[in-house]
């Protein structure tokens, strides 16, 4: 337990400090973390015997995440700390990012095209390479359009809070009030009374923080979403789940002590943050 608390006081920091300044801190976050991440999946993946192609996979992935940035947005959404790293950056995205559609056309057609030259099982290849880097550039830049919007590291905040109320009361509950096991063959430790728990504590962090935050909907939606959110994590903490059991390794990776790798930390943030950015891409069009 020490371990796990002395390296979230580390990565707390290193995380969000990046997120709230943007410009070049943020992209060199945003394309850290999707590196690590898909190595980690394409790792799982040949340990349970597929054979993705990374050197393919990896770039994909780093331009889907990078796909459809607005260099306006991007300066516009930054905080400067000296001025000197702007116009290289906006230089970088302006020649780096392209249409998301193109992206993925691209992608498809290198990855299948090399896929013909695979001797053994071509279209597992195919698609153990498409699939990692689809799932996470895809997910990743949604994250970063959160960011971009107004007051956007607000809402991004909002998302880890309410992911990790979440989490922490789901955790709790199911210690101390767990009895009824949820999903056995995924997640053996998870149980009905921890999940409700966790979701209730995420629809109230939600109303709150709606509150407490400089964001545009009140409570009532906050804690809406929040629930909803919660019922996201859920899911996207079995998504990982299932991918180690099928391959048969216990954790991700090994970069955070005591935690696990990269996407065991983001599991359940890569359903979670992207459901808030289209949950207020609707607000913006429907409600106001």
């Amino acid at each position: 337990m020490r371990t796990r608390i002395i390296a979230a006081l580390v990565a707390i920091p290193i995380v969000v400090i990046p997120i709230y300044l943007g410009g070049f801190w943020g992209l060199s976050l945003g394309v850290a973390i999707t590196v690590l991440g898909a190595l980690e999946m394409y790792y799982m993946l040949e340990t349970g015997g597929y054979k993705p192609s990374r050197w393919i996979g990896i770039p994909w992935a780093v331009m889907l995440f990078l796909a459809g940035w607005d260099p306006e947005l991007v300066q516009r959404s930054s905080v400067e700390v000296t001025g000197l790293l702007t116009a290289p950056t906006l230089r970088l995205i302006e020649l780096l990012s392209f249409p998301p559609s193109s992206v993925l056309v691209a992608g498809f057609l290198i990855t299948l095209t090399y896929s013909l030259f695979v001797q053994e099982r071509p279209v597992d290849t195919w698609l153990s390479t498409s699939m990692v880097a689809i799932y996470l550039g895809i997910t990743l830049g949604q994250i970063v359009s959160l960011r971009f919007l107004p007051h956007g590291f607000s809402y991004v905040l909002f998302g880890f809070l309410v992911t990790w109320a979440n989490d922490s009361v789901a955790f709790f509950v199911g210690v101390f009030l767990g009895k009824h096991k949820i999903f056995l063959r995924l997640s053996p430790k998870k149980t009905w009374e921890g999940t409700i728990g966790g979701v209730i504590g995420a629809g109230l962090a939600g109303a709150f923080l709606a509150y407490a935050l400089p964001v545009q909907p009140g409570p009532l939606f906050g804690g809406f979403v929040g629930v909803a959110a919660g019922i996201l994590a859920f899911f996207g903490d079995l998504s990982i789940s299932m991918m180690k059991r099928q391959v048969g390794v216990k954790d991700s990776g090994t970069i955070f002590p005591g935690h696990g790798g990269m996407l065991d930390r983001l599991d359940s943030l890569l359903f979670t943050l992207p459901f808030i950015y289209q949950a207020m891409l609707f607000y913006e069009r429907v409600v106001l």
